[in-house]
């Protein structure tokens, strides 16, 4: 029974905590993001608080490190559209199975990502990988 309850409290404590680590191109750790229920904490490669973001219902908003908006994501279906600031909008991303288009605010391809297990890479518009997230 002890140890029921033990794996019960792991599992919920894994479940709300995620850990990332994003990498550059070359390899290199760039920065890394805590989760803890819908709030998401970013890091810079030295540790420093670079940013954050809160999720509510199917919309995120972004802030810088001193805590002012930077801008939201609003998730419809396999579509996230973003917005700067200001409201407007910046880009998009449509996910479809394993695979995410990421497009500027004009439509035209800006990258896309590939999620396999719990490592996701990261494409340019030319299809070179320009970095990469493993997730813990």
């Amino acid at each position: 029974m002890k140890k029921l309850l033990i794996a019960s409290l792991l599992f919920v404590c894994l479940a709300i905590f995620a850990r990332d680590t994003f990498r550059g191109k070359s390899g290199r750790i760039t920065g890394s993001s805590t989760t803890h229920g819908n709030h998401t904490t970013y890091r810079d490669s030295s540790g420093r608080i670079s940013g954050s973001a809160t999720t509510h219902g199917n919309r995120t908003t972004y802030r810088d490190s001193s805590g002012r908006i930077t801008g939201t994501a609003t998730t419809h279906g396999n579509r996230t559209t973003y917005r700067d600031s200001s409201g407007r909008i910046s880009g998009s991303a449509t996910t479809h199975g394993n695979r995410t288009t990421y497009r500027d605010s004009s439509g035209r391809i800006s990258g896309t990502s590939t999620t396999h297990g719990n490592h996701t890479t990261y494409r340019d518009s030319s299809g070179r990988i320009s970095g990469s997230k493993t997730t813990f």
